[in-house]
């Protein structure tokens, strides 16, 4: 593809509608609008160059046809539009008059080249797209700007079931699906959630089985984020939280000896009743809730089998249905001093912003909709569509809500909103494209590049 000049970056202007026709002869309409400028922003990030340097598939393009760049541009945009399927962007993005333009291309690419563009991939492109987004990462990640700043990031890991029933779908298997006895995909995520908003990034997604556990990934999600971030052990500010798939005592034994915070709670809840049995007479209790008392153990071996594994060990009780109390237990390896006992367990409990994303994400960018049935398909599609995610997570920080302290939509409602916003579409004789956006639409004017000549006016003071 092509390399986006400096006047191909700056082909998109906004502006009200106020009734004037404008400067241009008119092109057409548009749905989406948002999408000019967020086209226009993987531009500034030069995604179309480290995609075109990283990936290179095994087909040949036509002369009249696309590239490989392009059509896994078309796909990020897609996404970005909110397609819920590959055949649903022929109707979303294709009668746009203005998005093929900016991705250079001259016609949007139909549905049947986009699911053969994912079926072309393999294991070593499924990599190399891979590294592409860590590239990406490690040069526009908010999570490691904030580690180089000794900020603390939290960084959670959890799994999220893809159901898939077909006979055509590649290396399906039986797990922990939603319905029992049905056959899918297990997609395991690294997130990094930031607590005031508007910087949550996907930092690592992989594919596997459904019958695949999450201890599998637990290896490959460090190493992932070891790219990105740089050597773990040098980032005091990390933690790595996950739940009780992940807290194997082989897990715990590789974060202790790489020196990485973590939290998480005990795999098997039968260990901390023992515990609270043997220790009985020693604990002390803190109310956290009426019905929630944690109290702290000290340092101890996480299993009477692994008694090489000593961390720091939080005691939870909790009343259930019919006042029965239940144990639970959170290792750490974070000291109290960081950490106090009464943090302890609503700092764990925090990791649900993950699970939020996983449901956001999967309403927003149909994360479950399975546009491949390939399994190195779907897995370049994740990809993908956690590429996407993150782009438009820092398109709306650093375009859309530039100047706020906190954007007040998320991710499906900016998809949903701000990139939904109707204009009429002019283009200049130098070829740029004027939007004029509808005055009365709420989210028009974050579109529109700040006016400095402009002011609010200010109260008056009684």
């Amino acid at each position: 593809m092509r390399q986006c000049s400096k006047s191909k970056l700056e082909r998109v202007r906004y502006a009200l509608d106020e009734g004037h026709p404008g400067e241009g002869e008119p092109v057409g309409a548009s749905g989406r609008a948002g999408l000019a400028s967020f086209v226009e922003f993987i531009a500034r990030l030069e995604v179309p160059r480290v995609l075109s340097e990283r990936v290179r598939l095994p087909v040949q393009a036509r002369k009249n046809g696309f590239t490989a760049t392009q059509k896994s541009l078309a796909l990020l945009t897609a996404l970005a539009a909110g397609s819920r399927s590959a055949r649903d962007s022929d109707f979303t993005v294709g009668p746009d008059p203005v998005v093929p333009a900016l991705l250079g291309l001259p016609r949007w690419p139909h549905s049947s080249q986009l699911t053969r563009h994912l079926r072309a991939f393999r294991p070593q492109q499924v990599r190399a797209l891979r590294l592409a987004g860590e590239d990406l990462l490690g040069a526009h990640s908010a999570a490691r700007r904030r580690l180089r700043r000794g900020q603390r990031v939290v960084i959670d890991i959890d799994q999220t079931p893809l159901s898939a029933n077909g006979r055509t779908y590649q290396r399906t298997a039986r797990g922990h699906l939603k319905k029992r006895g049905d056959r899918g995909y297990q997609a395991t995520a690294g997130f990094a959630g930031d607590p005031s908003g508007g910087e949550d990034e996907v930092l690592a997604i992989f594919l596997d089985p459904g019958n695949a556990h999450a201890t599998w990934r637990f290896a490959d999600a460090l190493a992932a984020l070891e790219r990105v971030l740089g050597p773990l052990e040098r980032l005091p500010g990390l933690i790595w939280r996950f739940d009780a798939q992940d807290a194997t005592a082989d897990d715990l034994a590789l974060l202790l000896r790489r020196r990485i915070g973590f939290i998480g709670r005990r795999y098997a809840d039968r260990t901390a009743a023992t515990w609270a049995r043997e220790h009985a007479a020693a604990l002390d209790w803190h109310e956290l809730s009426p019905i929630k008392w944690v109290a702290d153990l000290g340092t101890g071996p996480v299993s009477p089998g692994r008694p090489d594994v000593c961390c720091r060990r939080v005691l939870v009780r909790s009343t259930g249905a019919r006042h029965r109390a239940g144990y639970t237990a959170i290792v750490t390896n974070v000291s109290a001093a960081e950490i106090a006992l009464p943090e302890a367990e609503p700092f764990y409990e925090a990791r649900q912003t993950i699970e939020g994303w996983l449901s956001e994400a999967t309403a927003a960018l149909q994360l479950k909709g399975l546009w491949s049935r390939s399994f190195d398909g779907l897995e370049a599609f994740l990809l993908l569509a956690a590429l996407a995610s993150n782009l438009l997570t820092w398109w709306a920080r650093r375009v859309v809500w530039a100047g706020c302290a906190r954007p007040p939509l998320g991710l499906r409602q900016l998809i949903a909103r701000v990139i939904t916003v109707p204009a009429r579409v002019l283009q200049t004789w130098h070829g740029q494209f004027l939007f004029l956006l509808p005055p009365a639409h709420p989210y028009a004017h974050r579109l529109l590049p700040p006016n400095p000549g402009r002011q609010l006016p200010l109260p008056w003071v009684t």
